[in-house]
């Protein structure tokens, strides 16, 4: 309800403004990241920051704090058919005519027991649409990434004066992949190898990117230390802070990359805060990482795809 009236009362913006995007952004790190977006942006009349998350409650009363240019969106983004959607009401907000100023994504999830979601995914021998079980944290947190990039690429904007950034927040804590049991259907599952292959995933799919859309700056990068609700499921950070607007901007490469200071390049993995990227042996994985590309494309169909 209170979702719904935010975004009644919201107005149709502008042509030609900036559209920001945060990914998990009703709480932990996505939350903080917004609120250092929103204080760099400040109250400019043709810009629009969109904090995307699934808690209505929780993410309408953080935009809400943001002010009038901040609104809400509910979405499962590891569900291809409703990133579509999600477009489609940010186009609804803005117009044929926006760019998206910053992609910022930071959705994940890493629940203690395995659980399963059903999405349609082309099949590779017949080319038919079939749905198949997914892993849920694979969906949400390595699918998810890829569907925003994918989705929203044709309003990135290319160039050195002002190109879109995209942020892939991937954790140090990476590893364990294994592109034939991706959904831990014969290794076993237990959510910190999940949790690892999922960043690994992600910093993989950032380099490659990074190579598909030239011109665009992206990048992918730690986002510190503190004590989040996935980080609590890990077991790890339990003695640390929760994530803030200051932790953000004082502790991590967040803001650099997004734009905000000193020009950075693209692709690269950054940790900590000296706009340096650090060594990342994911991105030369050139033929893995295209098979992987590949696995994630074939789930950018909707039920409804010929």
């Amino acid at each position: 309800v209170v979702a719904s009236m935010l975004l009644s009362c919201f107005p149709i913006l502008a042509m030609g403004i900036v559209v920001d995007i945060v990914t998990g952004a009703s709480q932990g790190i996505g939350k903080a990241i917004a609120e250092s977006i929103a204080a760099h942006r400040g109250e400019q009349a043709e810009h629009l920051l969109v904090l995307v998350g699934r808690n209505e409650e929780r993410g309408a009363a953080a935009a809400q704090k943001l002010g009038s240019n901040a609104c809400f969106e509910s979405c499962n983004l590891g569900d291809y058919s409703q990133v579509l959607e999600l477009k489609n009401r940010i186009h609804q907000k803005a117009n044929s005519e926006y760019s998206i100023g910053i992609l910022v994504n930071d959705a994940s999830e890493c629940p203690r027991q395995q659980e399963f979601c059903t999405i349609p995914q082309r099949q590779q021998d017949t080319g038919d649409i079939a749905f198949v079980e997914v892993d849920r944290q694979f969906a949400t947190n390595v699918l998810g990434y890829h569907f925003m990039i994918k989705v929203f690429s044709d309003h990135f904007s290319t160039g050195d004066d002002k190109p879109t950034h995209v942020v892939n927040v991937a954790s140090n804590w990476a590893g364990d992949l294994d592109l034939s049991d991706l959904s831990f259907k014969r290794r076993g599952y237990d959510n910190d190898s999940a949790y690892r292959q999922s960043n690994q995933c992600d910093r993989m799919l950032s380099k490659l990117w990074s190579e598909k859309l030239p011109g665009v700056r992206m990048n992918s990068c730690h986002p510190g230390d503190p004590k989040t609700t996935l980080s609590k499921d890990l077991g790890y950070n339990l003695w640390a802070s929760a994530p803030t607007r200051t932790l953000i901007e004082q502790s991590t490469p967040i803001p650099l990359l997004c734009g905000f200071g000193k020009l950075v390049g693209t692709g690269g993995w950054y940790e900590g805060t000296s706009g340096t990227p650090g060594r990342c042996r994911f991105t030369s994985l050139g033929s893995k990482s295209q098979e992987l590309f590949d696995i994630c494309e074939s789930f950018c169909v909707t039920a409804d795809t010929k």
